[in-house]
């Protein structure tokens, strides 16, 4: 017979707390670089609507430090913040069926690599007096909002969905610039992006479970980005549970990613667990933006291994995870990379701690 534990890990996709309360966060740090998130997340039901409503902030600080042939670069310490709010709600309309949505907004910069270009950016552009189109220079302010819908049908209650998700967002980013003989030219302030995904997950046996994703994108004067995930839960015994996924992104010109990851999880007794986990990833090198000769990417190889613990109560449950993060960029012109000291190789150490209670 298959045990408490296996049976409630197979089914988490289609468990439904009442009114949980979630508070967490996480610090990634590689002694340069310093990232940190928290969040609060609170659902609310009533008779026909399941919602939830989120927070959370984030905060980089990060060391700058232009390239040595960088003239008119300067080294800076750079601090800057993010805050998120998102709403979810959930209707059945059917024994069935469900519709969802969804709306978010935000302001800040949402990943390191932004602020640190942005920083490059006002070094270099702020300040050219009397350069043709040295207007059209702004001081970045990032933002965005964001709106989905959807539907899920339970094709086989409490054991099968399918889900369809129709989404769009509106940002306004950090732009990029290039300058020649014409004078100082800026990319895009203001971004939109589309996306739409289909996934299902089903409870193959008592022992097994699967979700498969299939996803594409498509973001202002960009060629339309393809995606796919699978994961396979697995009650290898009793208390061991084995979880594998894997996925890919692939976009034109040249974009491609894949990714591949394991954990391994045991129940020590009733409530508490400890797990390790690995995964590697690999990508042909992303564009931060389209001035594609000053921002492009170099590809990425990257392995993550962690461990971590997980607490089950009555009325509480918190969890704890520590791993290490190492990317390996592939390799650049040094004597003509300007943003060498953005794309280190580097090792991240994360932590991660999460409490939540069901009111």
């Amino acid at each position: 017979m298959v045990g408490l534990f296996a049976l409630s890990c197979l089914t988490a996709g289609f468990a439904v707390s009442p009114n949980p309360l979630e508070v967490g966060g996480e610090l990634v740090d590689a002694g340069d670089v310093t990232l940190f998130q928290g969040s609060w997340v609170g659902d609310f039901v009533s008779e026909d609507w399941e919602s939830s409503l989120s927070l959370a902030y984030g905060h980089y600080s990060m060391n700058y430090v232009p390239a040595p042939f960088d003239f008119r670069g300067m080294d800076r310490r750079l601090n800057e913040t993010n805050l998120a709010v998102q709403f979810n709600t959930q209707k059945q309309v059917k024994n069935n069926l469900s519709l969802m949505g969804g709306a978010g907004v935000y302001d800040g910069f949402t990943n390191y690599r932004s602020v640190w270009l942005d920083e490059y950016f006002r070094q270099q552009y702020s300040d050219l007096p009397g350069v043709p189109g040295a207007e059209n220079y702004v001081v970045a302010d990032p933002k965005g909002v964001n709106a989905t819908v959807g539907a899920r049908w339970e094709y086989k209650p409490g054991t099968g969905f399918a889900q369809i998700d129709l989404s769009w967002l509106e940002d306004d980013v950090s732009p990029g610039y290039e300058i020649d003989f014409d004078g100082l030219r800026r990319g895009k302030i203001h971004l939109h992006t589309g996306s739409v995904s289909i996934s299902t997950e089903n409870v193959l046996t008592p022992r097994l479970r699967s979700y498969v994703s299939l996803r594409s994108s498509k973001t202002s004067e960009r060629f339309t980005r393809y995606g796919a995930d699978a994961s396979l839960y697995v009650a290898v015994v009793d208390d061991w549970i084995m979880r594998w996924n894997a996925g890919g992104a692939t976009e034109n010109p040249q974009f491609e990613a894949a990714y591949i990851g394991l954990a391994l999880e045991h129940q020590i007794e009733e409530g508490v667990s400890w797990f390790v986990d690995g995964r590697y990833y690999d990508d042909t090198g992303e564009i931060e933006n389209a001035l594609l000769f000053t921002t492009a990417a170099p590809g990425l190889a990257s392995e993550r291994f962690g461990l971590g613990f997980r607490w089950i109560g009555d009325n509480w449950s918190s969890r704890f995870y520590l791993a290490r993060l190492r990317t390996d960029y592939d390799p650049t012109r040094k004597d003509l990379d300007f943003f060498q000291n953005l794309y280190l190789d580097r090792d991240w150490n994360i932590i991660q701690v999460a409490i939540s209670r069901s009111l």
